[in-house]
């Protein structure tokens, strides 16, 4: 089809602003990407996370007190509105470091469906009165709901790991109530069977969840894609949330080229550069942007040349770039080395 309109969002594509002290893409070979960004149009946007961006692109705005990520991801797995007041509580693993507790984050964890339902069970058992409720519809995705809507406000999940917790805990009217609340679901997960098997068995404690993501439902927005392909979460609920035709991502734009036989604009989410940024993985963010140019990029600069498509968009972080055929052909443009554009 020659009329697709192609956007590219790579949250992270040009590393973290933690790792400015040294060239990490020295020595790579992203000979598409340089291509593509040298020609390109690019224009500066406001710094946002990527949460707020996805947000965006699915058109809603911002919120002041933060994103609701809880009830549009809620709604995708739980596959119904929730009724009541709801936030993200993602399994996460808290260890002692000196004097204060460093949240190391969820992804080593991986808790088994058997685990999530157990602890859920447990906690709800001791927390019903409250009018606390915990749904883990997937293993390493829970939520929290309350009968109430609490005064408090919270921190992303991203932003806390590695990080110490005790300045990120939630603030706010009620927010001692919820600092207790915590502190009881430490204990709770402590006792509870699941953490016992886990240290028999050497690995790591599920000791707590991280509440972040709360607000209201927004409605459904109008937007430009005829199709949505990602395997990332929050990308996919607000595109089920738009009633966006969706789809898991392809590995490779040659396949991504035979599966889209239909014009109109495409929205491609790339998440594994963004994951590498959150682990501080330096060597894996490596290996995925070279993989990304090689198994991508290039690709679509060939079906950008024989006219397949018609406009690729690369957006990342706080700057976009649009490369059309016309940009493409300008031969004066010589490839620029990639950290140049960032």
């Amino acid at each position: 089809m020659r009329n697709r309109q192609l956007t590219l969002y790579i949250p992270a594509l040009f590393g973290s602003d933690a790792w400015s002290g040294s060239d990490v893409s020295q020595g790579l070979s992203l000979t598409g990407l340089e291509l593509l960004l040298s020609r390109g149009r690019r224009r500066q946007r406001k710094s946002q996370s990527a949460d707020g961006l996805l947000f965006e692109l699915f058109g809603h705005a911002a919120e002041v007190s933060g994103l609701p990520v809880a009830a549009v991801m809620s709604r995708f797995d739980l596959g119904e509105p929730a009724d009541d007041f709801c936030f993200c509580a993602t399994p996460v693993n808290m260890q002692p470091d000196r004097d204060r507790l460093v949240m190391i984050g969820s992804d080593h964890l991986a808790v088994t469906q058997a685990e999530a339902c157990q602890l859920a069970d447990e906690f709800n058992q001791l927390f019903a009165e409250d009018g606390l409720r915990l749904d883990v519809p997937v293993s390493n995705r829970w939520y929290l709901h309350s009968s109430s809507k609490p005064d408090i406000s919270t921190q992303p999940f991203k932003s806390v790991i590695a990080q110490d917790v005790g300045h990120y805990l939630p603030v706010g009217k009620d927010a001692m109530q919820w600092h207790a609340i915590l502190n009881e679901v430490q204990m709770l997960f402590y006792s509870s069977r699941v953490n016992e098997k886990r240290r028999q068995s050497g690995q790591p404690e599920i000791n707590s969840f991280w509440l972040w993501g709360e607000g209201e439902s927004p409605e459904p927005q109008a937007n430009q894609w005829q199709h949505v392909w990602s395997n990332e979460p929050l990308s996919c609920a607000l595109a089920n949330l738009a009633q966006n035709a969706l789809a898991s991502m392809p590995a490779s734009a040659e396949e991504w080229l035979e599966q889209s036989d239909h014009g109109g604009s495409h929205l491609l989410v790339f998440d594994a550069l963004a994951d590498a940024v959150v682990t501080h993985d330096i060597g894996r963010w490596r290996d995925m942007i070279e993989a990304v140019d090689e198994e991508w990029i290039e690709p679509l600069t060939l079906a950008l040349k024989t006219k397949s498509i018609s406009t690729i968009r690369l957006l990342s972080d706080n700057v976009e770039f649009e490369i059309s055929r016309h940009s493409l052909k300008r031969w004066w443009k010589r490839s620029r080395p990639f950290a140049l554009h960032k």
